[in-house]
């Protein structure tokens, strides 16, 4: 069902099954802004811990009152630009849709406009919807 939503856990079992590295993400990161705090060596293993993590307390500046187990919610949140390319290139989303959300992340200049315009290119149910096709 489009718009579906998993766990967070659920959802990072899902990425570590994808590859590293994907043409747009890893041209986002290299020409436009790779974030300092990322954990691990590639968006693929830094958004696996991201989203386990968020089912968890956190800990140090990542701390919350409550465990986030909405895969949904973490996108809805998620500052990164090069991450989200990277999840809906990881997801199987079209190449031209993966493009134009580039483009606008390009155009919108500073992250969190950038995220936004992410985000309206390829919402949460475009997401969700090719996860739960088979592959």
């Amino acid at each position: 069902m489009p718009g579906s939503d998993f766990g967070c856990r659920a959802f990072a079992r899902i990425l570590a099954k994808r590859k590293p590295h994907y043409p747009v993400s890893d041209r986002y990161i290299e020409l436009i802004h790779d974030s300092p705090d990322k954990t691990g060596r590639n968006e693929r293993e830094h958004m696996v811990s991201w989203f386990a993590a968020n089912e968890t307390t956190g800990a140090g500046a990542y701390t919350r009152n409550a465990p986030n187990s909405s895969a949904r919610r973490c996108y809805g949140r998620l500052q990164n630009a090069a991450s989200l390319l990277w999840i809906a290139e990881a997801v199987g989303i079209p190449t031209e849709q993966v493009e134009r959300a580039y483009d606008a992340a390009v155009a919108a200049g500073d992250r969190r406009r950038a995220c936004g315009a992410i985000r309206k290119v390829i919402p949460w149910t475009d997401v969700s919807e090719r996860v739960q096709r088979p592959r």
